[in-house]
């Protein structure tokens, strides 16, 4: 699990030992990349597996946690337990 961690940090360019001011940064541009989401119709956010409420929970989280990591996070626990 640990490698995992650290391969998906290394994939977002979240590299350990980064400074903690350009994660922040990094983290902010992730968050507005996600409230664009707000601006899709019900419907195109239940075509990739989303639905309003999770988009605005992303929002919400502190500005040390990428909005984009974890809304993907919420999307694949969705999509697991919901297999078709």
């Amino acid at each position: 699990m640990r490698d995992y961690a650290l391969n998906r940090a290394l994939s977002a360019g979240e590299a350990p030992g980064g400074s903690f001011i350009s994660r922040l940064f990094r983290n902010w541009l992730a968050r507005r990349a996600v409230a664009r989401l707000a601006d899709y119709d019900d419907h195109m956010l239940s075509d990739i597996g989303l639905s309003r409420k999770d988009i605005y929970w992303a929002i919400r989280q502190p500005l040390s946690v990428n909005a984009a990591l974890i809304l993907e996070d919420r999307q694949r626990q969705r999509r697991r337990f919901f297999v078709i």
